[in-house]
């Protein structure tokens, strides 16, 4: 079963993905059409398992799909429900500590929490305002594996094909087990965690300002104020080249 998604723009996130996928990225947070199609040949406790993992990436896919393709409601109130979407999703808390790296225990309790809130506000902005472009696209779920031996990490694996004859995509969601659901907590294009390229980013800048947080915020802050003016490419950036 194949779920049709929104069609990129030429360029997107990420510098490295560039020529890949047209950033049809992640993190978290992006989610985009996916349909249950199959499960790895496995024991039956695992095979359920998979399902579950399957299951919630499609409808995690087709969920995102209904948000970026209603094009009867303003730019606000799709981010409000793509937002509503990561929340429920992803955990964000998660992911915006990874991409810390090191860094992690630096900020004092108020940068923290503005830190946490600017996050969540340029994956919304920027996801939003590059997802809105997509159109017929379509991805494929190809199966699921655990990670790890404790159980509580499945990689559910996908491809992205193109109608336009390129060649597909090879995508991951890694996905964390809380309670009896999942979570997102990467999302792996063409070989590349984004995350964890979102976490180089953020390190090289803490790096770059001798581990002033406060330089990161700038940095979001910036970031944020890009997307909300339509400057997508200078937004996905890693900041050292933010021509549009």
């Amino acid at each position: 079963m194949t779920i049709t998604s929104p069609k990129p723009a030429a360029t997107g996130f990420f510098q490295t993905l560039l020529n890949a996928v047209a950033k049809p990225a992640g993190t978290a947070a992006l989610a985009l059409g996916i349909a249950l199609s199959g499960l790895l040949a496995t024991t039956p406790a695992r095979a359920a398992s998979d399902q579950k993992a399957i299951k919630f990436v499609e409808d995690l896919g087709a969920e995102a799909i209904g948000v970026i393709s209603d094009k009867s409601v303003g730019k606000q109130a799709m981010e409000d429900k793509f937002q509503t979407l990561l929340q429920k999703n992803a955990d964000l808390r998660k992911i915006a500590a990874f991409s810390l790296g090191r860094y992690v225990r630096t900020p004092n309790d108020a940068q923290k929490t503005e830190y946490l809130k600017l996050f969540e506000t340029f994956i919304v902005k920027v996801y939003v305002t590059r997802l809105s472009d997509y159109n017929d696209e379509k991805f494929d779920v190809t199966g699921a594996q655990e990670k790890g031996s404790k159980g509580r990490e499945v990689i559910v694996s996908s491809q992205i094909r193109f109608t336009n004859g390129r060649q597909p995509v090879d995508v991951k969601w890694w996905l964390l087990r809380e309670d009896d659901g999942f979570k997102v907590f990467d999302v792996n294009v063409a070989g590349i965690w984004l995350a964890q390229e979102q976490r180089d980013q953020f390190t090289s800048i803490l790096n770059s300002n001798n581990g002033d947080f406060a330089a990161l915020l700038d940095h979001l802050k910036t970031k944020i104020g890009q997307a909300e003016k339509g400057q997508v490419n200078a937004a996905m950036s890693d900041g050292k080249n933010n021509a549009n």
